[in-house]
């Protein structure tokens, strides 16, 4: 399908590993050039080889992406060496292990702020102020179907909730100049193995075992946990021009277990 990404610039944060993996495979399999944002650069290369692997383009730029004045100058650079950025897929997230409020401590707070939140404002700056010189531009966010209330994950529910409502606010905004902002919630994704790298935040114990994985699934009305591609199916078609009057949107991809409105 084409979905008209043919040497388009796509920036994707986190695109190292699992969602942001897959999210990146797919622009590179629509002809897009797609510059990876992740922490971990080794596993980023190892995207970047599979892309390239299948006749793909790609480039990674080691980045922490809470960096103020680092990412502002990185965007920049992309921009020199790649071309104007397109679209912008801000998939970077963290989850600690999963807990209870009343055991969360005000340094995991921060830090579910700056990973979830702060870094797509932080992302977002730069690349929109070059999109409305433009006048044309897609971000596609990552959410979360936290976001809409679940136990244990007060912490990271509340900083995706915080970026539907910063999409709705873009889109408001910065609609009048041609530039569309929608969000994607997935459900739970769980990487496989070989996918972690060293340096992924997928690197540490989330809290759940089989038994709470298997109270998720059977929460689910389609019986099936979404996989990372599902996720990525769904933010192409909401950064592409099949989605030109979609605006201030979230899709739930769940298989049916959010159905927010």
């Amino acid at each position: 399908m084409d979905l008209g990404f043919t040497d388009q610039v796509v920036v994707v944060t986190g695109g190292a590993s699992n969602i942001g993996r897959a999210i990146a495979q797919e622009f590179a399999g629509e002809g897009a050039t797609v510059a990876i944002f992740d922490r971990d650069a080794a596993q980023a290369g190892k995207t970047k080889a599979e892309i390239e692997a299948s006749g793909g383009r790609a480039a990674v730029y080691a980045l922490d992406v809470t960096d103020v004045d680092g990412t502002a100058a990185t965007v920049k650079q992309v921009e020199a060496e790649l071309g104007p950025i397109a679209v912008l897929v801000n998939n970077v997230g963290w989850n600690g292990k999963a807990e209870f409020f009343l055991g969360l401590s005000p340094d995991r707070w921060q830090k579910a702020f700056e990973l979830n939140l702060f870094s797509t404002f932080n992302v977002t700056q730069p690349v929109l102020a070059r999109m409305v010189e433009r006048r044309a531009g897609s971000i596609v966010s990552i959410a979360s179907d936290a976001a809409f209330g679940e136990y244990r994950m007060s912490d990271y529910g509340a900083m995706k909730a915080g970026v539907l409502a910063f999409t709705r606010t873009i889109a408001k905004e910065y609609g009048r100049y041609g530039i569309r902002a929608n969000a994607v919630a997935p459900g739970l994704v769980i990487p496989p193995a070989e996918e972690i790298g060293e340096g992924s935040l997928w690197s540490i114990d989330i809290g759940m075992g089989p038994k709470e994985i298997q109270n998720i699934e059977a929460g689910i009305p389609l019986r099936r946990r979404s996989e990372a591609v599902d996720i990525a199916w769904s933010v192409l078609f909401l950064a592409s021009q099949r989605a030109r009057q979609l605006t201030g949107q979230v899709v739930s991809v769940s298989g049916g277990f959010q159905m927010p409105r």
